[in-house]
C-alpha cells in the first residue's frame, strides 16, 4: 500500500517526539503586502506530542500543528534554515494558547506508553498571531540570506522535482546519441516524475535502530508532502519477515532483499540511509547532530544512481536528547533527499532511453517454434527484449520500450494476431511492470 499521509507512516510512538510531523513541500517566502491580504484569522492543523506530563504533551499537540501553519506559510526549506531561531521565538513558547484557539481543541488520540503520555489532536491555529510572531524576527515578508540560498537550492531541485517536460527534455536531449522523438521524451519524462521510491536503512548500521527508522519516517514523509509515491516502511518490514524463503528459492541470495522487496512492492527507485547521531544534555536543555549518507538505487538493477551525504548543524529541545536527535535526523533527510532524488531522476532518465523494462510472462508455451517466431516479431517492434527462462509451462522475457504497460499490452495483441497458433492468447494478470499472458492452448 502506498501511503499518503503522515499519520500512516508513524506509527510507533517514536514518531510522537517533539516536532516530528510536517505538511507541505518548499515554497518560496510570500512578500508581506500578499501574505497579510490572503491569510486567514485560523485554520485547523493535526498535531502530536509526547511527554512524561500529560499537559505537555497537549501543548506539544498544539504547537506541532502550529509548525505545520509555519511551513505552509514559509516552506519547509525556509522552515528547516531558521529551526534554531524559530525555536527560540515561537515553538519553545510557555503559552501555546497564544497561537492556537483552544477552544477548538478535539483529542484524536490520547494514550498512555511506559511513562509517556501521547496526544494527536485537531486545533485551529491562530494564524495572524503566528504571522506576526515571524514577520517581527525576520522569518517572514522578507527573505534572509539564509532563506535566500535554501530557495535557490529548492528552485534547483524543482527542476527535476516538480511535475513537467520541460526541464528533463534537457536530459533526454543529451544522451549518448540517441535520438528520442517528442513522444518519447515525454513519456520518460512522465515516467521519471510519477517514480516510486523505497525507503529502508542499512541494517549493517551500528546506529541504534530506533534513530534508523525514525530517518526511513522522516524521509518518507519528504516524500509523501512533496506528492511523491512512497511505499509504506511497515509493508517493506512484514514482506522482509514472511518471505525469507521465497526470497532465498527465488534469488538464491543473488541480490540482496532489499532489492528484491523494491522490485515485489514495485519500486522504481530504493534509497537506503546510513549514519549516526550523537547528543548532550546541559541542565535542561537536549542537543542533537546526525550524521547520515542517503544512496538511491535502481530497483530493477541494483545499480547507484546517487549519493548524498549531509551532517546537521547541532539542534536543540527541551523535550529530551531523544527529541533532539530526531531534529537533527529531520534536518539531514530533508537536505539530503532532494539531492538523491535528482540524482536518481537525472540518471533514470538517461537510461531510460534504451527502454523502460517490463517482465512478460506467457503460461502454456507448448510450441517452442511459436514462442521463437512471436520472440523474433517482439523484437521488432521493442527496443529490445531478452528471454529469462523457458518452459512448456510458461515463458518469461524482458522486454524494453519506451511506452506504458498498457502499451506492452497492445503489443503483445498486435504481435500474437500475426503468429499462428497465438490467435487465442488472453491476459492473466497484470500488476505493476509485470504483465501475465495465457496462449490459451
Amino acid at each position: 500500500m502506498k501511503t499518503k499521509s503522515l499519520f500512516a507512516l508513524f506509527v510507533l510512538p517514536l514518531l510522537f517526539l517533539l516536532l516530528l510531523s510536517c505538511a507541505g513541500g518548499p515554497s518560496p517566502t510570500i512578500p508581506a503586502s500578499q501574505g497579510s491580504a490572503a491569510m486567514p484569522e485560523e485554520k485547523v492543523y493535526e498535531g502530536a506530542g509526547r511527554d512524561a506530563s500529560m499537559l505537555t504533551a497537549m501543548n506539544m499537540a498544539k504547537m506541532d500543528a502550529v509548525r505545520k501553519a509555519v511551513i505552509e506559510m514559509i516552506g519547509v526549506a525556509n522552515e528547516q534554515a531558521n529551526q534554531e531561531k524559530l525555536q527560540e521565538v515561537l515553538y519553545n513558547t510557555q503559552n501555546p494558547n497564544a497561537f492556537v484557539n483552544n477552544d477548538t481543541f478535539e483529542t484524536l488520540r490520547k494514550d498512555k506508553v511506559g511513562e509517556d503520555y501521547i496526544f494527536e489532536a485537531r486545533v485551529a491555529v491562530k494564524m495572524r498571531a503566528v504571522e506576526s510572531t515571524l514577520k517581527a524576527h525576520g522569518l517572514y515578508g522578507e527573505a534572509t540570506s539564509a532563506q535566500e540560498k535554501t530557495g535557490e537550492a529548492a528552485a534547483a531541485s524543482a527542476a527535476t522535482t516538480k511535475e513537467g517536460v520541460e526541464a528533463l527534455d534537457e536530459i533526454t536531449a543529451q544522451t549518448d546519441g540517441v535520438e528520442l522523438t517528442a513522444e518519447e521524451k515525454r513519456i520518460i519524462a512522465r515516467y521519471v516524475n510519477n517514480m516510486t521510491y523505497m525507503v529502508f536503512f542499512n541494517e549493517e548500521a551500528t546506529e541504534d535502530p530506533f534513530y534508523m527508522k525514525a530517518a526511513v519516517g522522516i524521509a518518507n514523509e519528504f516524500l509523501t508532502s512533496n506528492a511523491i509515491e512512497a511505499i509504506d516502511y511497515d509493508q517493506v518490514e512484514t514482506l522482509k519477515k514472511d518471505q525469507q524463503m521465497v526470497y532465498e528459492e527465488e534469488t538464491g541470495e543473488s541480490i540482496s532483499i532489499i532489492q528484491w522487496i523494491a522490485q515485489k512492492l514495485n519500486a522504481d527507485v530504493y534509497i537506503e540511509i546510513d549514519g549516526r547521531t550523537s547528543g548532550e544534555t546541559s541542565g535542561d536543555k537536549y542537543y542533537g547532530q546526525a550524521n547520515i549518507t542517503l544512496k538511491g538505487f535502481e530497483a530493477s538493477t541494483g545499480r547507484l544512481l546517487g549519493s548524498q551525504p549531509w551532517n546537521s548543524p547541532r539542534t536543540f529541545s527541551t523535550a529530551s536528547e531523544q527529541a533532539a536527535k530526531i531534529n537533527a535526523l529531520q534536518t539531514s533527510v530533508y537536505k539530503a533527499m532532494p539531492v538523491v532524488i535528482d540524482q536518481a531522476k537525472a540518471y533514470m532518465a538517461k537510461a531510460l532511453t534504451n527502454g523502460i523494462k517490463y517482465d512478460l510472462i506467457i503460461q502454456n508455451t507448448l510450441d517452442s517454434r511459436m514462442m521463437s517466431d512471436f520472440y523474433r516479431k517482439m523484437r521488432r517492434n521493442a527496443k529490445d527484449i531478452k528471454t529469462v527462462s523457458q518452459t512448456t509451462e510458461e515463458t518469461r522475457y524482458e522486454v524494453y520500450l519506451i511506452g506504458s504497460v498498457e502499451d506492452l499490452v497492445d503489443m503483445v495483441y498486435d504481435v500474437s494476431d500475426t503468429v499462428a497458433g497465438l490467435e487465442g492468447i488472453y491476459q492473466v494478470v497484470l500488476r505493476g511492470k509485470s504483465v501475465t499472458f495465457n496462449t490459451g492452448m
